[in-house]
C-alpha cells in the first residue's frame, strides 16, 4: 500500500513524461523554425530544476567534445533537464510538500512508547 504522496507523485511524474514526450514530438516534426521555444513552457513548469541551465556552458564543452553522434540528440540539454530531472522533481514534490500522515517529510512523528 502505497501512500497517498507516492500516489500523487507518481502520477504527476508520468504526466509530467508523457508532456515531454509530446513536446519533443511536436518540435522535431515542426517546420516552424520557433517551434524549440516551446521549451519556455517546461522552463516554467520545473522551475527549480530549469535552473540547471545556467551551467550550459560547462555541458556544451563536454557535449561538442563528443562530435556530431547519436548519443550526443540524446544529450541534448532540454532532454536532460526535463525529461529526466523534471521528470523525477515531479514524482518527489508531493512527498515534499505534504505532512507525514500523507507520506511527506513534514510534521511530527508519533512515537509509541
Amino acid at each position: 500500500m502505497l501512500p497517498i504522496s507516492k500516489k500523487i507523485g507518481l502520477c504527476l511524474s508520468i504526466l509530467h513524461f508523457l508532456g515531454f514526450i509530446f513536446t519533443v514530438v511536436i518540435i522535431y516534426f515542426s517546420s516552424d523554425p520557433q517551434a524549440s521555444l516551446l521549451w519556455g513552457i517546461f522552463a516554467v513548469i520545473d522551475f527549480p530544476i530549469s535552473l540547471v541551465y545556467f551551467g550550459a556552458r560547462v555541458y556544451a564543452k563536454i557535449v561538442n567534445s563528443l562530435g556530431q553522434t547519436f548519443f550526443v540528440q540524446i544529450l541534448y540539454l532540454p532532454h536532460i533537464v526535463h525529461g529526466l530531472l523534471g521528470t523525477i522533481w515531479w514524482y518527489f514534490l508531493p512527498r515534499l510538500v505534504s505532512t507525514k500522515k500523507y507520506g511527506g517529510i513534514w510534521g511530527k512523528e508519533k512515537l509509541n512508547p
